[in-house]
C-alpha cells in the first residue's frame, strides 16, 4: 500500500495509522485557530485604538472651539478703543455660554498696566463695574500687573476672581508670557481657579489669547511685548469640561484619565472619566497618548471597559474554522480507517485464493488499482485542501501586520471568506456523494419544465465560462419540456456538467448545451472542444475520484466527484448519463436522458400577469445636486441606466436655474453645498411652488434626529444618509407617481 509505505506512519501498527492522521489534522486545525485568534485580537485592538482616537479628537475639537471663541472676542477688543462692561456683557450674553459651551467657567479680559497706573485702573473699575470694593490683588513685587477687569457671567464664582493679578502666579504667568511672545493661544498647566469658593473644588486650567494695539500681531518679539494691551481668556473646571463633552454617552466603552504635561502623575491629574470600579476592572486593552492643546501637552491614559470587552470577536472567529478543521480531520480519519480495513480485507481474501493463481492475480491487480486510486485521492484531497489553507494563513498574517500599521484589511477578509467557501464546496461534494451512496438524499419531485432548470444552470455556470474566455451557446426547443424531477438537483447536475466542460477546455473554447425531445425522453447534451477523453478512461469516468489527465500543477482542481454525483442523481430520477469522445484533444460530449412526463400529467401553465408596478409610465425627470462631482455623476448614471432623465448640477444657484427648465419630479439635494446650503435651496423651491413641487430628498452625511428635523422644516420629503443605498434611491424615484413616502421618509 503506497500511502502507508511512504508516509511518516509506516512504522506504526496499521490500526494506529488513522489515529496518527487524525492527531496530525487536529494539530493543524489548532494551529490555524491560534492564528485566527491572534488575528481576532488584532481586530479588537484596532477597534479599541479607533475609540481612543475618537475620544482624543472630541477633546481636541472642543478646545479648538474655545480657541475660536477667544479669537472672536480678541477681535472685539482689537476693533474698539475701549470696551465698556455693558458692551462686553451684551457680547458674552449672545453666546449663551452655559448651554452652548458646556464646561467653560466664563469669558474674561485681563488688562495690562503698570504699578503707577494701578490707582487709576482701580478707580475706573469701581465706577464702571459697580464694584465699590474693586482692587488689584495680591500685593506682589514687580511693575507689570494683569488684573481681571472684565469677566462674564458675573456669578458668585466669577465675582470672587475680579481684580486678581494673574501675573502674580508662576503657572499662569508662564502661559501668559508664551501667548504674548508668540501671538498664539496658550494653555496653562494644572491650577486651582480663584473661582473655587465652595468645597467641591476641581482641578482647573486657563486659556489665554493676547490682544495687541492695532488689532494685529506685531512682526517682532520686541514689538509684541511693547504693544500688548492684555489678554482675553477662559477659565475651565476640568471635570465640568470633560463631563460636558462625554456626559451624554449611555454606554461608554473606554475609560480615560487626563494628566497635565507628559507625565502620568496623580499630582497632575485633571480628570478621571470613571470611578474606582473602572480601576478595579482588569481591562483587555490599555494605551497612552498625548494631545498638544494651545502649546501645552496633555497625556491621556485609556483602558477598555466591560462593554467593549464583551464584544470581542475571538470566539466568533474561531468557531467556524475549528468546526471546519475538525470536520476535515474526521474525513481524513474515516478514509484512512476505511483504507486500513480494506487492505486487511484484501489481504485476507488473497490468502484464501492462493490456489487459483489467475484469480489471485486479477484480485491483487484490482486491489493495487484501488490502492492507487485511494493514494491518488488522498494526495489530491491534501492538495485541494492545502491550496485554500495557504492563502488563509497568509491573509491572517497580513491582517495582523496591517492592523498594526493602521491599514485596511478588507481584501484579506474577502480572501479568507472566498477560500473558506471553496473548502466548504469540497466538503459538500464529499458529503453529497456519501449521502447519495447511502440513500440519505430524498428527492422532492414534481412536474417541472426542463427549460427553466437549464436556464438556471447556464446562469450559474456562465461567470466561470466567461472567466476562461469560453463561448457558451445554448439551443432550446420551442415550448416547455416537461418531466418529473427535483429542480434543485437537476440544476446541480447541469451546472456540474457545464463547469466540467469549462474546466477541461483550453481558454477560448466553445461549449454547447442543447435540449431536445427524442422519443419518450428529454435529452440534454453538453459538448465542448476541450482536451477530450482517452478511450481507456471512458469506462471509469463516472467512478468516484476519477479524473483524466491529472498533472502535478492540478490546474483543473476538484476532487473528481462531480461526474459521480451527476450519474447518481440522474439515475435517481430514472434517467441515465453517457460520455463520448473521439480521443485526446477532440473534445467530449455528455448526454443526460430523462423520461418525459406523460401528456396526461402535463400541467396547464397559467398566464402570468404582469407584476405590480411593471406598467411603467416612462422614466422620471430627476435633478441631482451635489458639489462632489464623482458622487453626483455616478448617482446620475445609475438613474439613467434605470431609464430616467437625469440632470446633474453642483451648486444651489445652478439647481434653482434648472428647476424651471427641467421641471423635475424628484430632486436629490446635497445639504453641504458651497455658498447656498441644501436647506436654503429646499426652502426656495417650496416658496416657488407654493409648498408643492417636486419630491425633495436630502442627501447628507449627518443622520441624527435633529438633522432630520431640520430637513423636515426646510421642506424635504425624505432624508438619506451617505453612502446612500441604491435600492432606497430607486424606491424613492419609482413611487413618485403613487405619492409613496419611500424607504427613507422623514418620520
Amino acid at each position: 500500500m503506497k500511502l502507508l509505505r511512504h508516509s511518516p506512519f509506516h512504522r506504526l501498527p496499521r490500526h494506529l495509522v488513522p489515529v496518527g492522521v487524525l492527531a496530525l489534522s487536529l494539530l493543524l486545525t489548532a494551529c490555524v485557530c491560534v492564528l485566527l485568534g491572534l488575528s481576532a485580537r488584532a481586530r479588537d485592538e484596532a477597534r479599541f485604538e479607533n475609540l481612543v482616537q475618537t475620544t482624543s479628537d472630541r477633546i481636541q475639537r472642543r478646545l479648538d472651539t474655545y480657541v475660536a471663541l477667544l479669537q472672536g472676542t480678541e477681535g472685539l477688543f482689537a476693533t474698539q478703543q475701549e470696551v465698556t462692561p455693558a458692551e462686553f456683557s451684551a457680547y458674552v450674553h449672545l453666546f449663551d455660554l452655559q448651554s452652548q459651551y458646556p464646561g467653560i467657567q466664563g469669558l474674561g479680559f485681563t488688562r495690562r498696566f503698570s504699578r503707577e497706573e494701578r490707582t487709576r485702573v482701580e478707580r475706573r473699575a469701581r465706577a464702571t463695574l459697580g464694584l465699590p470694593g474693586f482692587q488689584a490683588w495680591p500685593e506682589v513685587p514687580g511693575d507689570e500687573l494683569h488684573s481681571i477687569t472684565l469677566l462674564e457671567p458675573r456669578d458668585l464664582r466669577n465675582l470672587a476672581a475680579m481684580g486678581y493679578n494673574m501675573y502674580s502666579e508662576p503657572i499662569r504667568r508662564e502661559a501668559m508670557a508664551r501667548a504674548r511672545d508668540t501671538g498664539q493661544p496658550a494653555l496653562t498647566g494644572k491650577v486651582t481657579l480663584k473661582q473655587e469658593i465652595h468645597e467641591d473644588k476641581q482641578a482647573g486650567f486657563l486659556l489665554y489669547l493676547p490682544v495687541y494695539e492695532g488689532g494685529h500681531v506685531p512682526a517682532t518679539l520686541e514689538e509684541r511685548r511693547e504693544r500688548l494691551l492684555g489678554f482675553v481668556y477662559c477659565p475651565f473646571r476640568a471635570d465640568d469640561l470633560l463631563n460636558g463633552i462625554f456626559g451624554t454617552e449611555r454606554h461608554p466603552r473606554v475609560a480615560f484619565q487626563l494628566y497635565d504635561g507628559l507625565e502620568v502623575d496623580e499630582a497632575r491629574l485633571l480628570h478621571r472619566s470613571h470611578g474606582p470600579e473602572a480601576l478595579a476592572y482588569e481591562p483587555m486593552f490599555t494605551t497612552t497618548t498625548t494631545l498638544l492643546v494651545a502649546g501645552r501637552p496633555w497625556t491621556l491614559t485609556f483602558s477598555s471597559l466591560p462593554a467593549f470587552d464583551a464584544t470581542a470577536t475571538r470566539p466568533m472567529v474561531l468557531l467556524p474554522f475549528s468546526g471546519l478543521g475538525t470536520l476535515v480531520s474526521l474525513v481524513f480519519f474515516l478514509m484512512m480507517l476505511a483504507q486500513v480495513r480494506a487492505r486487511g480485507e484484501a489481504e485476507r481474501s488473497a490468502d484464501g485464493l492462493r490456489v487459483a493463481l489467475a484469480e489471485r492475480a486479477r484480485v491483487e491487480e484490482q486491489l493495487r488499482e484501488a490502492d492507487r486510486r485511494k493514494d491518488d485521492f488522498l494526495a489530491m484531497l491534501a492538495h485541494e485542501l492545502r491550496n485554500p489553507l495557504a492563502p488563509v494563513l497568509t491573509a491572517v498574517q497580513l491582517m495582523e501586520r496591517k492592523q498594526q500599521a493602521g491599514l485596511g484589511t478588507e481584501r484579506e477578509r474577502e480572501v479568507v471568506e472566498r477560500q473558506v467557501h471553496h473548502m466548504r464546496r469540497l466538503v459538500d461534494d464529499l458529503l453529497d456523494v456519501s449521502r447519495v451512496t447511502r440513500g440519505k438524499i430524498q428527492l422532492r419531485t414534481h412536474p417541472m419544465d426542463l427549460v427553466a432548470s437549464v436556464g438556471r444552470a447556464v446562469e450559474a455556470a456562465r461567470p466561470f465560462a466567461d472567466s476562461r474566455g469560453h463561448t457558451l451557446r445554448v439551443e432550446l426547443p420551442d415550448g416547455p419540456v416537461w418531466t418529473e424531477a427535483d429542480p434543485v438537483r437537476l440544476v446541480q447536475v447541469f451546472t456540474n456538467l457545464l463547469h466540467n466542460a469549462a474546466k477541461y477546455s483550453e481558454p477560448g473554447g466553445r461549449i454547447t448545451l442543447t435540449l431536445a425531445r427524442e422519443g419518450g425522453e428529454a435529452v440534454v447534451r453538453v459538448a465542448d472542444t476541450g482536451m477530450g477523453i482517452p478511450a481507456e478512461a471512458l469506462p471509469h469516468l463516472f467512478e468516484p475520484f476519477m479524473q483524466v489527465a491529472r498533472t502535478l500543477d492540478r490546474a483543473q482542481g476538484g476532487l473528481g466527484l462531480g461526474l459521480t454525483l451527476v450519474k447518481q442523481l440522474v439515475e435517481m430520477h430514472g434517467g441515465r448519463v453517457e460520455a463520448a469522445s473521439e480521443g485526446v484533444g477532440k473534445g467530449s460530449v455528455f448526454t443526460v436522458r430523462l423520461p418525459l412526463l406523460p401528456e396526461a400529467r402535463v400541467p396547464v401553465a397559467p398566464v402570468e400577469a404582469p407584476a405590480e408596478g411593471e406598467a411603467s409610465t416612462g422614466g422620471r425627470r430627476v435633478l441631482v445636486v451635489d458639489d462632489n462631482v464623482d458622487a453626483a455623476e455616478l448617482l446620475g448614471e445609475v438613474l439613467e441606466m434605470d431609464g430616467h432623465r437625469v440632470t446633474v448640477v453642483h451648486d444651489g444657484m445652478a439647481a434653482l436655474e434648472r428647476l424651471g427648465a427641467e421641471a423635475p419630479e424628484v430632486v436629490f439635494l446635497d445639504i453641504g453645498l458651497p455658498g447656498m446650503d441644501g436647506y436654503e435651496v429646499a426652502r426656495r423651491i417650496r416658496e416657488r411652488s407654493g409648498g408643492a413641487g417636486p419630491r425633495l430628498v436630502a442627501v447628507t452625511g449627518y443622520g441624527q434626529a435633529s438633522d432630520r428635523q431640520h430637513a423636515r422644516e426646510a421642506g424635504f420629503d425624505a432624508h438619506l444618509v451617505k453612502p446612500v443605498e441604491l435600492e432606497q434611491v430607486r424606491e424613492l424615484v419609482a413611487d413618485v407617481g403613487d405619492g409613496g413616502a419611500g424607504a427613507a421618509a422623514l418620520n
